[in-house]
């Protein structure tokens, strides 16, 4: 069903094209100004829906999905080596896309075999969210400045422990939640 908060969420997606071209062009101010309009796009989509009672089950999967495309594409862009333009480490945007190809394939396993269909963020993944988004943030805006590019490198480590950190509880987190179905097949 197409709610104002779903086409909110619908416009973060195609946010995606042109923040991918400025990137690539190395207009990294002007992505900055696509990403931070995704942002804004993503508090109203929840605004909307809690305030209009657009609540979807849609809503409750593009969300999310808008963000790790987002956040995805940008980690991607921004690690292909382009002449003249800085990029990130390849190493950090195969672990950050690497993490969440786990968890999606974790979460299919966790399903099949337990029939769990919640699955909620942890503190930890919200860490790393924060932090991965940050990158983006602090890589165009220093970028797109040339001030304070030292402190980059620094900002690749943060996040690659975030997301092991994520990642390793994510993990533990499933192998619970199997554990707790094979327990309950053993008993019945």
């Amino acid at each position: 069903m197409l709610t104002l908060a779903n086409a909110i969420t619908l416009f973060r997606i195609l946010l995606i094209v042109p923040f991918v071209y400025f990137i690539a062009d190395g207009a990294f101010g002007w992505a900055l100004a696509i990403f931070f309009a995704a942002s804004v796009s993503d508090f109203f989509d929840g605004f909307v829906a809690r305030k209009l009672n657009q609540q979807s089950a849609a809503g409750r999967l593009l969300d999310p999905l808008a963000d790790k495309l987002l956040t995805t594409a940008g980690y991607i862009v921004l690690a292909i080596p382009r002449p003249h333009l800085p990029s990130i480490p390849v190493w950090l945007a195969a672990l950050v896309v690497g993490r969440d190809v786990l968890i999606m394939l974790g979460s299919l396993v966790v399903f099949l075999k337990a029939r769990r269909r919640e699955f909620k963020p942890s503190v930890l993944g919200k860490i790393n969210t924060f932090n991965e988004l940050g990158l983006i943030v602090w890589f165009l805006a220093l970028n797109s400045t040339g001030y304070l590019l030292v402190v980059i490198p620094y900002l690749y480590w943060i996040v690659a422990a975030s997301v092991v950190a994520s990642g390793v509880s994510y993990v533990l987190t499933g192998v619970r939640m199997l554990d707790g179905k094979q327990s309950e097949e053993s008993t019945v």
